[in-house]
């Protein structure tokens, strides 16, 4: 192997070397996190929902809602054509899940306690920012109730309860592009994402 061959082979592994072993800062990674836990604060997708209810799967337009303190589910029965869509189930979280049904009269609807269904870590996402060290190192934080997994660039790719009985995982692709729903390792739900909107209006209770 002549000089020039030896120089240009050494040049390129050098290149791999480097690119092998190139990782984001972790000022970078701060950043990241903090963005993507600030998305989270208000926020409105809007989607298809594919998901098991009763005996049947059901393909449904499903928009959901959130700011720091509230959380708002709408399943749409979009009608004829598509025409005039109406809600046929909602599901409100605060401290507890309101869920209702269209056949329901608009005052009824059946309380889940927290107990059962426990989101409040969805309120503090943005608290999270304090465990940053430990999220960067170890991409995970737990806390007493909740274990949430980070992507290498920050993202929340899965929020669990500490007994795995209810799950969420988020998807990317560039962007966040679906969320998958689990209960006891039984998928409940898939949402794939059409829009994500970031509004400052209030969510309006059923």
């Amino acid at each position: 192997m002549n000089l020039n061959k030896f120089l240009l082979l050494s040049a390129v592994l050098i290149i791999i070397s480097n690119c092998a072993v190139l990782t984001i800062p972790e000022t970078e990674k701060e950043r990241l996190l903090s963005e993507n836990l600030t998305f989270w604060n208000n926020i409105r997708i809007d989607g298809i929902i594919a998901a098991n209810y009763g005996n049947f799967v059901f393909r449904k337009n499903v928009t959901i809602k959130k700011n720091n303190s509230v959380l708002r589910l709408d399943i749409y029965d979009s009608g004829i054509f598509g025409l005039n869509p109406t809600p046929f189930i909602s599901a409100y979280y605060d401290s507890v899940l309101s869920l209702r049904m269209l056949e329901q009269d608009t005052q009824e609807f059946e309380r889940i306690s927290k107990n059962e269904l426990n989101l409040s870590i969805l309120f503090k996402l943005s608290d999270l920012l304090v465990f940053r060290k430990e999220i960067i190192n170890d991409q995970q934080v737990q806390s007493s109730e909740f274990k949430i997994k980070f992507s290498k660039n920050m993202e929340i790719i899965e929020i669990s309860d500490n007994k795995e009985q209810f799950k969420i995982k988020f998807h990317y692709n560039r962007t966040l592009e679906s969320i998958t729903l689990y209960k006891e390792n039984r998928e409940l739900g898939n949402i794939q994402i059409d829009k994500i909107t970031h509004p400052i209006d209030s969510i309006n209770r059923f």
